[in-house]
């Protein structure tokens, strides 16, 4: 069986600005939900590779949260011949995810489609890259830079990423446990819902139908008189349409690819 690596690139300390509809305390708040998860994965490393998940953990984590680290340890693991998969824990916005000693960047002149021309510069021709999943706002910005390298699926929100965990733990155990990368971020995304539902309702708007009543409108002049009927159409409810909240719509994972085990 093919030996099979994670890495972890982990930036808790960085700061890049947020769109502008996004207030200062929730951009704390993004910042600082985003930094706790990435303290989280040490404890990960052990349990991963004690389930066998994984033979080599490696942590890219803040001073060693380079793009040198990162194109080093993706040139040494596919020489080796073994499956790569990377989890980016940090912050980013369109086509930007920070490194602690600069930043990632996508598009044509982008320096995550160099990686692959600096790893032919050490006689790597390919990088045994599978999946990428990434946590950083606007991350989907950059699947299809990650997939021009040779990722077979890359996974990351639509715009903000308001619920990265327990997202990132579902995606995880999801696609561990076999699942494509389209079905694994699918089932996380939806399982991550009920969590955020309190701190992101949704909308409720009335719905209402049209109906005809009858109501009295005088008597008729016949003897004895009688109550007169008259009908018009009145809008009535029916039930509540519920639109969920822009911040869960934000968050909404994005997968190019879709990579089988």
């Amino acid at each position: 069986m093919t030996d099979k690596v994670l890495i972890v690139l982990q930036e808790n300390s960085g700061r890049v600005p947020l769109p502008d509809n996004v207030s200062p305390d929730l951009a704390e708040l993004i910042y600082n939900v985003v930094d706790a998860l990435a303290e989280t994965f040490e404890d990960l490393k052990t349990s991963l590779q004690g389930a066998g998940k994984y033979k080599f953990v490696v942590l890219l984590t803040d001073a060693a949260c380079t793009r040198k680290k990162l194109l080093d340890a993706l040139v040494h693991h596919t020489r080796r011949r073994r499956i790569i998969d990377l989890v980016v824990l940090g912050h980013g916005n369109t086509e930007i995810l920070v490194l602690n000693d600069g930043k990632l960047t996508g598009g044509k002149g982008g320096n995550i489609r160099q990686l692959r021309k600096d790893a032919k510069k050490r006689r790597c021709n390919t990088l045994n890259l599978r999946m990428v999943y990434m946590c950083n706002c606007y991350a989907s910005t950059l699947n299809d830079d990650w997939r021009k390298i040779g990722a077979q699926a890359s996974v990351g929100s639509i715009r903000n990423d308001y619920m990265p965990e327990p997202m990132t733990t579902f995606f995880l155990h999801n696609w561990l446990a076999g699942q494509t990368a389209k079905k694994a971020a699918k089932n996380a995304y939806e399982a991550t819902i009920p969590f955020f539902s309190l701190v992101y309702p949704p909308t409720m708007t009335p719905k209402y139908k049209t109906k005809k009543v009858a109501y009295p409108c005088g008597m008729t002049a016949s003897l004895p008189p009688k109550v007169k009927y008259c009908k018009k159409t009145v809008r009535v409810p029916d039930g509540v349409t519920y639109k969920q909240n822009q911040k869960i719509l934000d968050t909404r994972l994005v997968v190019s690819g879709n990579a089988r085990f």
